[in-house]
């Protein structure tokens, strides 16, 4: 059996109520029950869990599967499973331009919530992203900790980001996404949606004035 390490990242905001549904408990159940190396159609000798505020990754052998959370969020909208299958698709379309030799494909998760499988044979549970693993050494908090996120580095990321801008594709002038209310419309969700969970007066003050600005 793998030695199984389980480990969040950041402390997590906290989901109102409407987020916490039953559709997000049997997803929690199901992904802490892929932490068998059984489950895995490929060599595992570690499994690792991470979690942000939309995905679980679990880390497993030479790979990374990435399960997007069945919540609607303003912003996103991976409620379903028709979704989250879409939107795997689309993360899998959209950042292979730039990390293509990291995004390999959308796989399904098969069996019983209780008995996950990757793959195989089954109702198709649910959908997840698969990526080569790199080392969590690499990611850039952790170089910023380990004192080597150099200036030297960071320049040549934003001139590999800035370069990408420059020939990405442009929406038409006509079309919705370029009119300024469909612009601020994300800007000014980040507050209608903040601002109900901040009980500090201060910090209440502070983002109504940042709101107030954005207007």
């Amino acid at each position: 059996m793998p030695r199984v390490k389980i480990c969040d990242t950041k402390p997590l905001p906290r989901y109102p109520p409407s987020v916490m549904n039953e559709p997000y408990s049997e997803q929690q159940h199901l992904v802490h029950n892929l932490l068998r190396a059984e489950a895995f159609n490929h060599p595992v000798d570690q499994l690792q869990l991470l979690e942000t505020h939309i995905s679980w990754i679990i880390l497993a052998g030479d790979y990374a599967y990435k399960i997007k959370k069945p919540v609607d969020l303003g912003f996103l909208n991976y409620a379903t499973p028709e979704l989250r299958r879409h939107y795997c698709a689309e993360e899998l379309r959209l950042n292979r331009r730039t990390a293509p030799q990291l995004y390999l494909d959308t796989v399904t998760l098969n069996g019983t919530v209780d008995t996950p499988y990757v793959g195989g044979n089954g109702p198709i549970l649910e959908y997840a992203v698969r990526m080569c693993r790199f080392p969590q050494s690499q990611l850039l908090d952790n170089l910023l900790a380990e004192g080597t996120l150099t200036p030297a580095l960071i320049d040549r990321l934003g001139n590999r980001v800035a370069a990408f801008h420059a020939t990405a594709a442009q929406a038409p002038k006509e079309g919705p996404c370029g009119q300024p209310e469909v612009v601020h419309q994300p800007v000014r969700e980040n507050f209608t949606q903040t601002l109900p969970r901040i009980a500090d007066p201060a910090d209440r003050l502070r983002l109504a004035r940042m709101a107030r600005w954005g207007e």
